[in-house]
């Protein structure tokens, strides 16, 4: 298990793509902890975040920062 830090996405580049509100916190069953690319808050916690195969952004609870995966994670 790792940790991941997303990339805080500008409004003007979500370009129609969908977005997940994390809310106070996701937990999945095995994988890395995801941090907010804003505030730096874990918004996941266990998530397979680095094999999922959707382009989704994910919106931070805590700042309403909009976040995606890094290309390089």
């Amino acid at each position: 298990m790792g940790s991941v830090v997303l990339k805080n996405v500008p409004e003007d580049k979500i370009l129609g793509r969908e977005i997940m509100d994390t809310g106070v916190s996701m937990i999945g069953l095995g994988g890395d902890n995801v941090f907010c690319g804003t505030c730096g808050r874990e918004i996941m916690h266990d998530m397979p975040i680095k094999t999922m195969k959707v382009n989704l952004l994910y919106r931070c609870d805590a700042c309403g920062g909009i976040n995606e995966v890094p290309q390089d994670s």
